[in-house]
């Protein structure tokens, strides 16, 4: 399935001068207006939205929408409560704000598309899903370090092919630029120049980056008002500000909560929350000289757009059948034995185990999104020996493992058992405190919002306090 057209309540989006993107652009410009009815029927209302159509915005203003570091959710996978971001609901919201916003407008995201993958095929058709998604919002992206993974020639080959119009102006191997620095766009009556840029301490030891400053007064040309796009900190980023005809700037780097709009030197700074857990909307309007600043968020209340949602979709029957990376011997040796063999001795410990979500996890799973539960990337977390010999390998072949169980934090157990208990024989000491790294593996940010390890630990507690 192509990427199809884009449906506008605007006039049209027109490039000033010639690049590489230029035929997407006119391609995806004559569907447009074909898709309007169907998009119009999509999108929740954010709560802070009036609602009433507000006035056409003045042509020297511009309306940003920014999002960055979706880390391969291409939709959050709901296992726990307060999960938000996903493309399906991204395109969604962006459908409703071309209606209710008639008027420039401008896509951009900071880059930072896949996040874990447990076989290459799987980056790959990850990342082609996440730059079909993208180019069909028509948004400009900046390279992220972790787009990188795939390397230089896979990344520019699928741009290629999606349409995705991927920028990077500092970004060079082998002392030439590897992507287009950026994209020069008519948006009203106005001429934008949109650049990205690459902090270099993200920098890949086989690439080089030249200095963002440097880069950016290169790209932009006298007359043109520029955006630029910075995989970075805010910190790195503010030093930007100080390049002639810059007015805004978008920066993201594992950034986890929603922060105000910072102004420097005139010119307006906002930073992208990681997992794009909303769309930062920014309202720029040179005649006032002022931005505004609204998060629109990505939850449960905006409805999927159909197109991705049949995308993601796609995505989870193109993986479904690959193979599964070589296993791994154990640590400590031995294999796994399950929950239910640990709670032959250890009965009050497998009480309370059995009380707890771990329990059955994977269970769960499958009966609530079966095309989920046989993805390695999200089995990982749910199963016991995920990728390791003697470790869960289906429902049918090891269903002893298809939970988070005691295993999942003490180490394999079989010698343990074998030897008829006691410390060592591959099972972890040290515990609850060596257990953190093993929580946060799995209950990150993107995965468990809000995690706070003391209190999670307090709902598993099945140990005497020494």
């Amino acid at each position: 399935m192509k990427p199809g057209p884009l449906s506008r309540a605007r006039s049209p989006v027109s490039e000033a001068r010639t690049h590489p993107y230029a035929a997407r652009a006119l391609a995806l410009l004559l569907g447009g207006l074909a898709t309007l009815a169907a998009t119009a029927r999509l999108g929740a209302a954010p709560q802070e939205e009036p609602a009433s159509r507000p006035a056409a915005l003045a042509s020297s203003s511009l309306v940003v929408y920014a999002t960055g570091q979706s880390l391969g959710s291409l939709e959050p996978c709901e296992c726990v409560e307060g999960m938000a971001g996903g493309f399906p609901r991204r395109l969604a919201l962006l459908a409703r704000e071309r209606r209710v916003r008639p008027g420039p407008r401008l896509v951009v995201d900071t880059g930072d598309l896949t996040g874990k993958a447990f076989h290459p095929r799987l980056l790959e058709t990850k990342t082609r899903a996440a730059l079909e998604l993208l180019a069909r919002s028509e948004a400009v992206i900046a390279v992220g370090d972790k787009d990188l993974r795939i390397g230089v020639s896979k990344l520019r080959e699928l741009a290629d092919a999606t349409g995705a119009r991927v920028v990077c102006a500092n970004l060079a191997e082998g002392g030439k630029q590897v992507f287009p620095g950026s994209v020069s766009l008519s948006l009203g009556a106005q001429t934008w120049r949109i650049v990205g840029l690459l902090d270099p301490l993200l920098c890949p030891p086989e690439l080089s980056c030249e200095d963002p400053a440097k880069a950016l007064a290169r790209e932009l040309q006298p007359g043109e008002r520029g955006v630029v796009l910075f995989h970075g900190s805010a910190r790195a980023a503010a030093a930007l500000a100080a390049v002639k005809g810059v007015e805004l700037i978008v920066c993201g780097e594992d950034q986890q909560r929603n922060r105000p709009l910072k102004t420097i030197k005139g010119v307006s700074l906002v930073e992208v929350v990681r997992d794009a857990r909303s769309v930062a909307r920014v309202e720029l309007d040179s005649q006032k000289a002022t931005s505004k600043l609204t998060y629109l968020p990505l939850d449960g209340r905006v409805p999927d757009d159909r197109w991705a949602r049949a995308r993601v979709d796609r995505y989870y029957q193109d993986v479904a059948g690959l193979p599964e990376p070589p296993r791994q011997p154990t640590p400590a040796g031995g294999s796994y034995t399950g929950a239910q063999t640990c709670g032959g001795c250890h009965v009050p410990q497998y009480q309370v185990f059995k009380k707890t979500l771990h329990h059955g996890a994977q269970a769960r799973v499958t009966k609530k999104d079966p095309k989920r539960a046989k993805l390695g990337e999200c089995t990982t977390c749910h199963v016991t020996g995920f990728g390791f010999e003697g470790g869960f390998v289906d429902m049918k072949r090891s269903a002893h493992l298809a939970e988070v169980g005691c295993e999942a934090c003490h180490g394999v157990g079989e010698r343990h058992a074998q030897k008829g208990g006691g410390r060592g024989f591959g099972v972890k000491t040290g515990f609850p405190g060596s257990w953190k790294p093993v929580c946060v593996g799995c209950h990150d940010s993107t995965n468990s919002p809000n995690f706070d390890f003391e209190k999670a630990l307090a709902k598993i507690k099945h140990w005497k306090d020494r």
